[in-house]
């Protein structure tokens, strides 16, 4: 059995439960630190116990988050005042493993809201004006003006923000020359929650432009994402240790929609799909008997967490349905990523695939947050069911579970029963809530989910797991959710 141990960019199930799932439909496993030792939110990990576990876990590859092996946690990397000289001694560890080191690593995000949820404590009332300052800059960089006036953020706040933003550009700058020594057998530089206009994304365009200039013996790639990467990077030490380069196309019912750039982000998710692909293990060749399909993002900057759409888009779903439907008949193994919208499945979409009985002949699944997620989580989910075929070492029945769990999460929860739970809790959708332990959400997510699950029977033979699910992070963004098979 192959076993990747891993240091996730935080404890949420998209960062540590994920990997294992995936890695469970080619058969293998996944190590990961005890969970005393690994970030809560907004409380960092043990990260010097972390490093301490990578160069002590025996395993055939490693997959490292880089905050996390650093910092603690991707919070802690946004909240942390530790030098960058105490970041890089923790990455000692990755020198030296006998095994594969296959990271990944994050261009912070500027986040369009007023909610430090997730930021320091100034993000609450100056967010939104930091967001528009940050945009400006960029802009007065590429067009060569004068710099924007800052409004409302108070100097203070400004120092704060530039002056983390230049030591995190500084570390992944290092993670560059630890791909270029060889270090790394793979860097994926993501960029987290971006958007054409922003100091993140010209970081990112510097750090794209030096991974070509260093000529790296370790792969580098760089595109939209972060949650899903520790999971593609599972995937891709999965092919490797198989042997594996599997050509996959991408496909689309309307190809000029992968010109596109969904909410979120700054390259066409065409180019997005193909580099998750590649840091997945896959080649990406045209008319290849794999295909990832991508359901293009529809206009209009439609989000089902803040600002879900009127009405689905149901030309565009049939379409997909039938391209789906289409490619399966000719024989082809076919994976789908849904980023017709951020933040959850298309609805109209799921009704047609599994009005047609499409759902469980899938390879891969995915339609949650972002494009970059959803694209990478299915391009994993796909590599690792071509992976275990080729082995010989495919599990079905977890091949099953992930297609279920996916489609229970990405549409049962975040198109469904999330926007019923927040208008009944009154809860403001542009902000992180607070759900209070014994408040009985979870069961009420539980009976919405379940009961949408039953209305449309997507992977025949599976339910919601009863009691299973949780709030990970005691709010109603995300959760936790289990599938099992019906007795």
């Amino acid at each position: 059995m192959i076993t990747v141990a891993l240091v996730p960019l935080d404890d949420r199930p998209a960062c540590l439960k994920l990997p294992r799932l995936v890695a469970a439909v080619a058969g293998a496993r996944v190590l990961t630190p005890p969970r005393p030792v690994l970030p809560e939110k907004k409380t960092p990990g043990q990260a010097d116990a972390i490093s301490r576990w990578l160069r002590g876990t025996p395993a055939n590859a490693a997959v490292v988050c880089l905050e996390t092996l650093g910092h603690g946690g991707l919070i802690a990397s946004r909240l942390s005042d530790e030098p960058v000289t105490a970041v890089l001694e923790r990455w000692q560890a990755l020198t030296g493993l006998a095994h594969p080191v296959h990271a990944a690593t994050v261009v912070q995000r500027t986040p369009d809201a007023d909610d430090d949820g997730e930021e320091p404590a100034y993000w609450a009332t100056h967010g939104r004006a930091l967001h528009r300052y940050s945009a400006g800059l960029h802009r007065a960089l590429r067009d060569r003006v004068a710099p924007p006036d800052p409004g409302p953020v108070p100097a203070a706040a400004r120092r704060d923000f530039l002056r983390r933003r230049h030591r995190n550009h500084l570390l992944n700058q290092h993670a560059l020359q630890l791909a270029a020594d060889g270090v790394l057998r793979t860097l994926v530089i993501g960029a987290d929650d971006s958007s054409a206009d922003a100091v993140g994304t010209a970081e990112w365009q510097w750090l794209r432009a030096w991974s070509g200039w260093l000529e790296p013996d370790g792969a580098v790639l760089t595109h939209p994402g972060a949650d899903e990467t520790a999971t593609v990077l599972t995937a891709r030490a999965l092919a490797q240790a198989a042997g594996l380069s599997p050509a996959v196309s991408v496909a689309c019912a309307d190809p000029a929609s992968l010109q596109r750039v969904a909410p979120y982000e700054a390259v066409p998710v065409g180019a997005g799909a193909a580099s998750q692909l590649a840091a997945a293990g896959a080649r990406v060749a045209p008319d290849a008997p794999a295909v990832l399909v991508v359901h293009a993002p529809q206009a209009g900057g439609v989000d089902w967490a803040v600002n879900p759409p009127d009405e689905p888009d149901t030309a565009a779903a049939t379409a997909t349905a039938a391209l789906v439907e289409r490619l399966l008949g000719e024989g082809r193994t076919v994976a789908l990523a849904d980023c017709a919208a951020p933040n959850g499945a298309d609805p109209a979409l799921l009704a047609e695939l599994t009005g047609r009985g499409l759902p469980a002949r899938l390879a891969g699944y995915a339609g949650w947050n972002t494009a970059g997620n959803s694209i990478g989580t299915a391009a994993a989910h796909l590599v690792a069911y071509l992976a275990g075929s080729a082995a010989g070492t495919l599990d079905r029945r977890a091949h099953a579970r992930l297609l279920a769990h996916r489609i229970a999460e990405d549409h049962g929860y975040m198109s469904h029963a999330r926007a019923v739970i927040r208008a009944e809790r009154g809860a403001d959708p542009t902000r992180h809530d607070e759900v209070a332990p014994g408040s009985g959400v979870e069961a009420r997510i539980e009976d919405l989910v379940a009961a949408r699950w039953r209305e449309l029977d997507p992977v025949p033979g599976w339910r919601i797991r009863p009691g299973s699910v949780a709030l990970p992070w005691r709010r109603t963004f995300e959760i936790d959710i289990d599938v099992e098979q019906e007795q």
